[in-house]
């Protein structure tokens, strides 16, 4: 007889489970690296773009045309990094009450077992996502992304070069924030062909901003309106803090933290996304992505005989178990690479406080 029965550890199950978990909400990737692509490799290729400001060249009637030579992106390939947090359920874990569950719920362990699945999916995909965010920061404010972890010392440089280390502190009585950000926006509207709509100040920084004196003398002559503070917590972690307009440029900050347990294992320390006493000044129109590789599995659905399977998604779910004592794995795979193409669109300044 034919068992049509279901298995909640069947990859298709699986998958629909960690379809349906929530998002983590987080500003890097959100506001800028929206757009996402799958590669059933696991190379990524990334068009990085680069154009000029050439003029149409003046040609005479009879001669006709001048043909221009072809420009505009270079193509790099990158092994996207796998990352693959997994979670162990044993006997135990099913025969007792769960955390939030009712002492008195009557919970039988095959549905504590889809509780717990569900459960530590959401974490591994919030532990990916959190990844995720980091290496955008890192691609960020530093133009590389270190990707260190047992075996690994590795380094993704994109080459970046719009960067300065201030020599006037923005604390400091002559200092001219409004001047310096007018300065790289211009640098970046040269080089990068963009106009700077956002920029994300650490903590410290915003606090130098606004008690500078030639920032206060811009927000207390109200009738120009050159520039407008009012503070407001926004959904995705970030908190805007006004806008130059001036320069149509508005200022965030973004207090998020990540655990680093690498640097020093024996003591982890958690460290913020945005550097203390740095700023980036950034722009929504400017082209940045995630790419995701191919993962390659064990496809354990097939029975004794297990071959490999490459799959091209974002987020690859997969399960085995092991006897002596009994426990079943769960783990979530993604490689994905978070990716600015344009590398002259944004401008990292550090050294203000």
């Amino acid at each position: 007889m034919e068992n049509n029965q279901i298995s909640i550890f069947d990859p298709r199950t699986m998958d629909k489970i960690v379809q349906r978990l929530p998002d983590v909400h987080t500003f890097f990737l959100s506001t800028f690296f929206k757009r996402e692509k799958t590669f059933n490799t696991k190379n990524v290729d990334v068009d990085f773009k680069k154009g000029n400001r050439a003029l149409a060249p003046f040609v005479h009637p009879k001669i006709g045309g001048k043909t221009i030579p072809n420009s505009g992106f270079q193509v790099k390939s990158y092994p996207a990094p796998l990352v693959a947090p997994n979670k162990i359920t044993t006997a135990s874990d099913l025969e007792v009450r769960q955390a939030g569950e009712n002492v008195y719920s009557g919970t039988s362990p095959a549905e504590r077992a889809v509780k717990k699945m569900a459960d530590d999916f959401a974490e591994l995909k919030e532990m990916i996502t959190r990844r995720k965010e980091w290496m955008a920061a890192q691609a960020i404010f530093t133009g590389k992304i270190p990707i260190l972890g047992e075996g690994l010392n590795e380094e993704i440089d994109f080459e970046f070069t719009n960067k300065e280390k201030v020599s006037k502190k923005w604390s400091a009585a002559d200092a001219d924030p409004i001047a310096d950000l007018k300065r790289w926006c211009k640098q970046v509207q040269k080089k990068g062909f963009v106009n700077c709509n956002i920029c994300i100040m650490a903590d410290d920084v915003v606090d130098a901003f606004i008690n500078n004196k030639k920032v206060k003398g811009v927000l207390d002559v109200k009738s120009y309106d050159l520039a407008f503070i009012k503070p407001r917590e926004l959904p995705n972690g970030a908190t805007y803090i006004g806008t130059i307009r001036e320069l149509s440029l508005d200022i965030y900050t973004y207090n998020e933290w990540y655990l680093d347990n690498w640097t020093d294992p024996k003591k982890p320390v958690q460290n913020p996304l945005v550097p203390d006493g740095t700023l980036a000044l950034m722009s929504t129109s400017a082209e940045y992505s995630i790419y995701y590789g191919a993962v390659t599995i064990l496809d354990g659905s097939s029975g004794a005989d297990e071959s490999f399977i490459t799959v091209e998604k974002a987020l690859v779910p997969d399960t085995w178990t092991k006897q002596n004592p009994a426990r079943r794995f769960i783990q979530l795979h993604s490689k994905p690479l978070p990716v600015p193409h344009e590398v002259d669109s944004w401008f990292v300044a550090e050294g203000l406080v």
